[in-house]
């Protein structure tokens, strides 16, 4: 299990969508003291087609998520990890 595993498993059980906060509290009840800085992983899974960073070093498989609103996000595709 890897972070960004960890954050699609998160988005899927908040109803596909959630805020950096909400998604943080998620990953740290179910993987304490795990990971940190889940609001940069979350910005770097979203995909440069829909205005991520060119810069992540994120893998493809992992660039799944839409900004929805600051703070925000949502899968975008049917992601099962």
């Amino acid at each position: 299990m890897n972070l960004y595993q960890a954050i699609i498993l998160a988005l899927d059980d908040l109803g596909r969508e959630g805020t950096i906060k909400e998604v943080s509290s998620w990953i740290e009840t179910k993987y304490p003291n795990t990971w940190k800085d889940v609001g940069t992983a979350l910005a770097d899974m979203v995909p440069k087609s829909l205005g991520g960073n060119s810069s992540s070093t994120v893998s493809e498989d992992y660039r799944v998520l839409e900004r929805i609103a600051p703070g925000k996000y949502r899968l975008y595709q049917n992601t099962a990890r």
